[in-house]
């Protein structure tokens, strides 16, 4: 936590910069090794939010609109709890044969065999 702090004060300092120090913002920029892109991003945030818009965010997706859908990863299970001893490449395989519309790369089912945890520890790793 103090280190959010530190990195809140040190972005805090680096704003305060071009009015303080009369420096233009593309010579704070430079000195501080930023864009001045992000230097108006956090302004903003700064503004917006005071201190607390600094804290750094994540950058993770909030939704996967590319992730598997729900009912291929149902059929995956389903045909892994039908025959425990089936690898991805072969549920892969089954799924061609059987004319699925849609089937996921191999390594896409053994991630939904991971994900949902139907592979023994040794193969999770």
């Amino acid at each position: 936590m103090e280190e959010v702090m530190a990195l809140s004060e040190q972005w805090i300092e680096i704003l305060l910069a071009p009015e303080r120090d009369r420096l233009s913002v593309a010579e704070v920029c430079r000195r501080h090794g930023i864009s001045r892109k992000t230097l108006y991003v956090y302004l903003a945030r700064y503004r917006a939010e005071g201190p607390a818009g600094l804290v750094p965010r994540s950058r993770r997706p909030k939704h996967s609109p590319a992730r598997t859908a729900g009912e291929m990863e149902s059929l995956v299970v389903q045909i892994r709890d039908a025959q425990p001893r089936w690898g991805a490449r072969r549920i892969h395989n089954e799924l061609v044969r059987r004319g699925v519309p849609g089937v996921p790369a191999v390594s896409t089912v053994h991630a939904i065999l991971r994900r949902c945890g139907r592979l023994p520890e040794s193969a999770t790793g």
